[in-house]
């Protein structure tokens, strides 16, 4: 009986070794660079679960320490610092305009203004700050679609695991 256990024993040995030596070595690597022990994988699509929900989370970790740090403006800030920027290059802006329907209108106002010669030092001051307010925004949405990519990815992950698709 025990050479039947012990057979047994090494075929489910030889079963799982086999399982490891399907991951891809851009797999392997990739778990062990997440800290994830590959051994401890047995399919090519777990490993792809576990590489995109360790990455999910790290992702989300650092979104949340540049908010944390002040890093990363809210949208609500950047509106209010566009709406200031606006004020200050006399350009109205009603309740319902979005930021970018004000960093255009911003920016036509400062085009006028450096057409007249006594006013182009002050409309490149505008620029900068118009070029800031624009630089958060757009760090704001490829934060976000990042985001969005990775939950994505998840979701994905998640319907193959679970047999769905």
């Amino acid at each position: 009986m025990s050479s039947i256990s012990s057979i047994s024993s090494a075929q489910s040995m030889a079963a799982v070794t086999y399982k490891n030596e399907e991951l891809s070595s851009s797999t392997k690597m990739k778990l062990e660079a997440l800290g994830i022990d590959p051994s401890t994988v047995t399919s090519e699509a777990q490993a792809q679960q576990l590489i995109a929900q360790a990455e999910a989370t790290k992702h989300q970790q650092n979104f949340q320490e540049q908010q944390q740090q002040g890093g990363n403006t809210s949208e609500q800030q950047l509106l209010s610092e566009a709406k200031e920027l606006a004020a200050k290059v006399g350009v109205t802006v009603s309740t319902d305009d979005t930021l970018d329907d004000i960093t255009g209108n911003i920016a036509d106002r400062i085009q006028a203004m450096m057409d007249d010669p006594s006013k182009v030092n002050m409309a490149q001051e505008y620029q900068a700050q118009l070029a800031n307010i624009s630089d958060k925004a757009d760090s704001i949405s490829i934060t976000q679609q990042n985001i969005f990519n990775a939950m994505d990815m998840i979701s994905v992950s998640n319907k193959y695991a679970l047999g769905l698709q």
